[in-house]
């Protein structure tokens, strides 16, 4: 089993339900069961330089919280391999997703824009969805900006072909 998978598995486990879902889900686990509550777990092996770490799609995001009315969890979990076996170093507990804050965030390039996480953890337990959201909308506005500069550059890079 890998790693991530392993860390899956513990935590839902600490919740009293299995973590039964698929890489294409939204959540690694549900804590109910008509599937609107998941909690999607993102693992940090402390030993490896992971920067920038997706977090979820723009896109998923806006289409399970705003057109379904659903909920969405993170976990962020620090591990690390010793004798082969996962170590977690400190987990943050539930985190309701408009409690991550913009000043971690940042939009980037993966399909219709991808949520990643361009620094350390910051969780702000006053904000809410419609601030969430409004920072959301600036991070989508630097993104396009940046894909139309980029737009701009193979423009002008094929243009004799």
């Amino acid at each position: 089993m890998d790693d991530y998978r392993s860390i899956e598995v513990e935590l839902a486990k600490r919740f009293g339900v299995e973590a039964k879902s698929t890489r294409k889900s939204i959540g690694d686990f549900y804590l109910d069961d008509d599937l609107s509550k998941p909690v999607n777990v993102k693992s940090n092996n402390v030993d490896k330089k992971n920067y920038s770490p997706n977090i979820i799609s723009g896109k998923k995001l806006i289409e399970w919280v705003l057109n379904k009315g659903n909920e969405l969890y993170f976990i962020f979990v620090d591990y690390e391999k010793i004798d082969g076996k996962i170590e977690i170093i400190k987990d943050s507990g539930l985190i309701p997703f408009h409690h991550l804050s913009w000043d971690c965030l940042s939009i980037e390039a993966q399909g219709w824009g991808v949520i990643q996480m361009n620094k350390g953890l910051n969780v702000d337990k006053n904000q809410t969805q419609a601030e969430f959201f409004k920072g959301m909308k600036i991070g989508y506005e630097k993104y396009i900006g940046k894909e139309e500069r980029k737009m701009t550059k193979i423009r002008e890079m094929i243009k004799y072909f």
